[in-house]
């Protein structure tokens, strides 16, 4: 039977088109599934890039959180001006803080802003700011308050990276000590405190660093054309320990206040040549040195009281007539009698006083019983200062270094031997 080739073209025919079909739409399907993937793979990235600002934006805020309380709510708003001002935070957080408090000039703190915007580098942005680099390192537990003039001297800035403490909770203070250091002394001595570190064991005042006298021995260690130099007999070395810094700054500030230790006059070789007494009076005695000598002068104890006259938890004075000392007497606060009283009264060799020495301490401690501090603060009349002398032992420090505080007061040189006794008691 024969068959026609044309007969078979409509099915030939029908099957390519069936076939065109088919393939169109396994086109179409792959089309759909390469959108699917691009959809997916958007997502994914939008979803990672969320997480990921979530993360900066959780480590930001914690990174605030260590900041002082007061300078949180400057940072959270230096950190919405900008994503480079949040990464600041982190990466420098000296510089933030300095320019979230309005710690220096506003045109250097735009200026700074303006670099970090711009992608500078830190270096670049700490110069108007006027921070060394080595700030870099500290962690932010350490700014608070105003902050000092930083030590930037190129040894300085090699050493100090080893130096800072990896507890951040220390960093407070020894960011204070350091500076404090370099300013009243010099960049070598602040090296060495932040070395040492100081074991301070008690609480200090707010804001309160009591390193003068130790910084102030350490830089007359290191000038030795001068008198205060001549009164050392072991001067500060970078090498000395901590505590025998401090033994050695308390001998030198002992021999410091002996220089204006009023002279005792002589009695005369008469038989009738007696002092005129200057009738009885009482001398706070505030520091070391002088609970010291009153103890080697009365040969009792009274120079163990150091620590309970630095915390406040007693008052010593000594009972004198003149010149003449006659009795030591301590006084103590009570809270069931609202006031202070005596807690003991002793002559020399703890021997008991005369009768009329106790009679005028209880009249004069009637006086001052409900704040006795006052009396605290009257003139001892401890030292007499000599213009002279004074000048020649202060005036090369002070030239360097600024007047406060060696003003020709007897009050100033009280004030250095109380911060030596607080010191040698914090630490």
């Amino acid at each position: 039977m024969r068959h026609d080739a044309k007969a078979f073209a409509p099915n030939h025919e029908t099957r390519l088109r069936k076939k065109q079909k088919s393939g169109n739409g396994i086109v179409s399907g792959n089309g759909f599934l390469r959108a699917a993937a691009r959809l997916c793979l958007f997502v994914f990235v939008w979803v990672i890039i969320v997480i990921s600002q979530i993360k900066k934006e959780k480590a930001i805020e914690q990174q605030i959180g260590r900041f002082e309380r007061s300078a949180r709510r400057r940072l959270r708003r230096l950190a919405s001006i900008s994503p480079r001002l949040g990464d600041l935070i982190i990466s420098f957080p000296a510089a933030a803080y300095v320019i979230a408090t309005n710690s220096v000039d506003p045109d250097a703190a735009g200026e700074a802003v303006r670099r970090v915007k711009e992608g500078c580098s830190l270096q670049e942005v700490a110069k108007p700011l006027g921070i060394p680099m080595w700030l870099k390192r500290v962690p932010p537990e350490a700014f608070s308050g105003n902050p000092s003039a930083f030590p930037d001297g190129e040894k300085f800035a090699r050493s100090i990276a080893g130096r800072i403490p990896k507890n951040p909770e220390d960093a407070c203070h020894w960011l204070s000590w350091v500076c404090f250091a370099s300013q009243a002394a010099d960049e070598e001595f602040a090296l060495w405190i932040a070395s040492e570190k100081p074991p301070f064991t008690q609480q200090l005042p707010s804001g309160r660093v009591p390193l003068r006298p130790l910084a102030v021995f350490a830089w007359y260690s290191r000038h030795s054309r001068s008198l205060a130099h001549e009164l050392m007999e072991k001067p500060w070395q970078p090498s000395m320990r901590f505590s025998t810094a401090m033994s050695a700054m308390q001998g030198w500030l002992d021999r410091v206040a002996g220089l204006f230790k009023p002279q005792r006059p002589r009695r005369g070789p008469g038989r009738y040549s007696r002092r005129p007494s200057g009738g009885l009076r009482m001398v706070p005695l505030r520091t070391g040195p002088q609970l010291r000598e009153e103890g080697r002068i009365m040969n009792h104890c009274v120079g163990d009281y150091v620590q309970q006259v630095a915390t406040g938890e007693c008052l010593i004075f000594s009972v004198r007539d003149g010149v003449d000392h006659i009795a030591t007497m301590e006084i103590r606060h009570h809270a069931h009698r609202n006031g202070y009283s005596i807690n003991q009264l002793q002559g020399p060799s703890n021997r008991r006083p005369s009768e009329a020495v106790r009679i005028f301490a209880r009249n004069w401690v009637d006086q001052f019983s409900v704040d006795p501090t006052l009396a605290m603060q009257t003139n001892s009349e401890e030292f007499t200062l000599k213009p002279a002398q004074w000048q020649e032992l202060w005036q090369p420090y002070t030239a360097a270094k600024g007047g406060a505080g060696f003003e020709l007061k007897p009050a100033n040189l009280e004030a250095l031997l109380a911060e030596a006794d607080a010191l040698r008691l914090a630490t």
